[in-house]
């Protein structure tokens, strides 16, 4: 470990970056004189404002920051640079970009108080355990459950920082769509300029309500009775359903091992029925993107309940036939297939085509005739097929004994491409 770095020493090609806190009087002594020593200063505009005599070169940071780096990379190997940002440079600042590009050995980074910590101390709430995310540089079109499965029982806060089209009141207009309303809002607007106000609000509050676009957002989770439920394995019961219609708990379980289902993947859950599969997916996985797809009016609705007493934000429920829905789908990484509504062969073909490279196909059979169309159907594509019956035999009461009730065996089909597959695009048809 070398001494610690003063500004006396300093010499390119060493970057500083500074923290600016909530502004410029949160710079301490040592800070200025980085910043005075500085023969560049790259920044936000906001930040640049804050020395307006300063006589060295500016570097404006624009978005994308691609072009804005390589400056900083050029203009640093000659010229002391001093990179000011927002809050902490590493809690959801430029400090990742920075490092990346420049190398963690060329960068002397000054942290300082985030908003988060302003935030949080003006609400007089303690952080600790707070779960933090960003929608800056997210994509604007995404789907709400990619945020939304964050708050899928969750106990304590979450944070966001917002962008211009994913609002305070966007969120909360979200939030009341999903069913996900045990919860209270705050918003930080403005933060620690002389337009700084925060406030908290209902859901409703804060969906009629405009804010700042410069915000930052809380979510509270409201106090309340909630149902004690088994982390794997809810009984055909616990779900509102169609009698019979309704994936086995144990068909479920197995079914969803089989699957396979990793972080962030697209699972599209065909003939969802009540959305078992789909549930019991999204608590396991939660930053899972999960479709349950239903073309029947009664069992759709169904899934929305579901959805809610189990509070599946992060689940979108699509009604709608297969496969002419699939076109309003992210390609999946895992299909689930446990109904096919005599459209079998269309339905594979649709998968087929939009079926990521080293995806994982699972469907649940009770004929004979679907096992062997589904299982040539794979085969006649290069894909590995392997089956599986499940026979359950449920307790039941015979006067004061026992007896062992059959449920209908079911064949679980896992479909799948070797590791060591060609180039070749999995779902292309002949």
């Amino acid at each position: 470990m070398g001494m610690k770095a003063t500004p006396a020493d300093w010499k390119p090609p060493l970057v500083v970056v500074v923290g600016m806190g909530m502004g410029p009087e949160d710079l301490g002594v040592e800070a200025r004189q980085w910043i005075l020593k500085a023969e560049v200063l790259a920044g936000g505009a906001r930040h640049l404002e804050n020395f307006p005599e300063h006589s060295g070169d500016r570097i404006p940071l624009k978005g994308p920051l691609q072009s804005s780096l390589d400056r900083i990379l050029e203009v640093s190997g000659r010229k002391r640079t001093a990179v000011l940002a927002s809050g902490d440079p590493f809690f959801f600042g430029i400090g990742r970009q920075l490092t990346g590009r420049l190398g963690k050995e060329r960068v002397l980074v000054l942290p300082n108080v985030t908003s988060l910590q302003v935030f949080f101390s003006r609400l007089k709430e303690s952080w600790e355990g707070v779960s933090v995310h960003s929608f800056h540089g997210r994509d604007a079109s995404a789907d709400p459950g990619n945020w939304l499965s964050l708050l899928s029982s969750r106990s304590k806060p979450v944070a966001f920082f917002t962008d211009p089209l994913r609002s305070p009141g966007w969120m909360a207009r979200e939030m009341i769509k999903a069913g996900c309303v045990h919860w209270e809002m705050a918003v930080g607007e403005d933060l620690g300029l002389p337009t700084e106000r925060v406030g908290r609000f209902s859901l409703p509050q804060a969906a009629a309500a405009e804010f700042s676009p410069l915000n930052m957002v809380a979510l509270f989770p409201m106090a309340r009775e909630k149902p004690q439920v088994p982390p794997l394995g809810l009984p055909e019961e616990a779900f509102q359903h169609e009698a019979g219609l309704i994936t086995k708990m144990e068909v479920r379980v197995i079914s969803l091992a089989h699957l396979q289902l990793q972080p962030g993947q697209v699972l599209w859950d065909v003939g969802a029925g009540s959305g078992s599969v789909s549930m019991e997916a999204a608590r396991m996985v939660p930053s899972a993107k999960i479709f349950a797809l239903e073309r029947h009016p009664q069992r759709f609705e169904d899934i929305g309940e579901n959805l809610r007493r189990f509070e599946c934000f992060g689940v979108k429920a699509l009604r709608g036939a297969a496969p002419e829905v699939f076109a309003d789908l992210p390609d999946p990484d895992r299909v689930f297939i446990g109904g096919s509504g005599g459209h079998l062969r269309p339905i594979l073909q649709g998968v087929a085509q939009r079926l990521k490279l080293q995806g994982r196909v699972v469907q649940t059979m009770v004929s004979l005739e679907n096992l062997e169309s589904a299982r040539s159907f794979w085969r006649e594509r290069g894909f590995t097929v392997e089956v599986s019956q499940i026979q359950v035999n449920r307790g039941a009461p015979i006067g004061k004994g026992l007896r062992l009730e059959a449920l209908n065996p079911v064949f679980v089909m896992v479909v799948f491409k070797p590791f060591q597959a060609t180039a070749e695009a999995p779902g292309n048809e002949p």
